[in-house]
């Protein structure tokens, strides 16, 4: 009697022991399947992707282009960046305002050296519904840019009011330890008669004085002379089929004066290591 239940005992420990080996083996194969996917997706986070929606100018690139009018157009060859007209109609259509992903030359946050430019504010309506700001962009010279930072998208929500459709920061030379300036000159002469040319001079000043201060002084001029009158007499609109003989609609005459001087303090690095 007690061999047959010693018999019955091995034949149940056997059973459930063979049955216990494939599961742990089939738990192993899953578990290293399983580490072999994880080992795969950590590895493919570990790239390095570039930040979206954030693009630069550098002065090096300024220099090669062609000479520019004003900031506007050198801004205007970055992703997701127009120039806006003041008008619908064309009227004071001047076409500078700066305007990133369609969302409006008032949702675009204009920055130099990290500072808002508080003249785009002065905005007066027209009888219309038009923007009458004569697009101004000639705050800086583009000889003076070291690089121009344009932010596009939600990256820009973090500057808060005005930043709906981005950013536009224009970072400034810096002075230097020796005495230099510059003249620069620029006109653009339209081929037609009857469309007005547009003239810019700008000058810059900067060097060192004394100790860690530095001085920096530039400004510039430009003119923009107006369109005939009568620039688009015998022009028929395809919509409305009127013929726009009384209407004006050429590029108002603008002219621009700006100056800047700045004094900066820069500390040296054996001071900034020894605090």
């Amino acid at each position: 009697m007690n061999n047959r239940i010693k018999s019955l005992a091995l034949l149940v420990n056997l059973g459930i022991y063979g049955v216990a080996f494939p599961l742990c083996a089939e738990e192993t194969t899953d578990s290293k399947q399983t580490a072999a996917e994880e080992t795969m997706v950590v590895t493919a986070a570990e790239q390095n992707l570039q930040a979206p929606g954030v693009s630069t100018i550098t002065a090096d690139e300024i220099r090669k282009r062609p000479p520019a009018r004003d900031v506007s157009e050198i801004i205007r060859t970055m992703p997701g960046v127009n120039l806006t007209g003041n008008s619908t109609s064309g009227q004071r259509g001047n076409n500078r305002q700066i305007d990133i992903r369609g969302m409006g030359p008032e949702n675009t946050l204009i920055l130099i050296d990290g500072k808002p430019v508080t003249s785009r504010n002065s905005i007066r309506l027209g009888w219309r519904g038009e923007r009458d700001t004569r697009g101004d962009t000639s705050w800086v010279p583009p000889e003076m840019i070291e690089r121009i930072e344009v932010i596009r998208g939600p990256a820009a929500a973090r500057y808060g009011n005005g930043a709906a459709g981005g950013v536009v920061n224009i970072i400034t030379k810096k002075g230097s330890n020796e005495w230099h300036g510059s003249w620069n000159a620029y006109m653009n002469a339209p081929e037609h008669k009857d469309e007005g040319s547009t003239k810019r001079t700008d000058f810059s000043l900067n060097g060192p004085l004394g100790g860690d201060f530095s001085f920096r002084l530039y400004g510039n001029l430009d003119k923009t002379q107006a369109d005939a009158w009568d620039i688009n007499q015998g022009h028929q609109s395809e919509r409305t089929g009127i013929y726009a003989d009384t209407l004006p609609a050429g590029r108002e005459g603008v002219e621009n004066k700006n100056i800047n001087g700045r004094r900066a303090l820069g500390l040296r690095t054996d001071a900034v290591a020894g605090v």
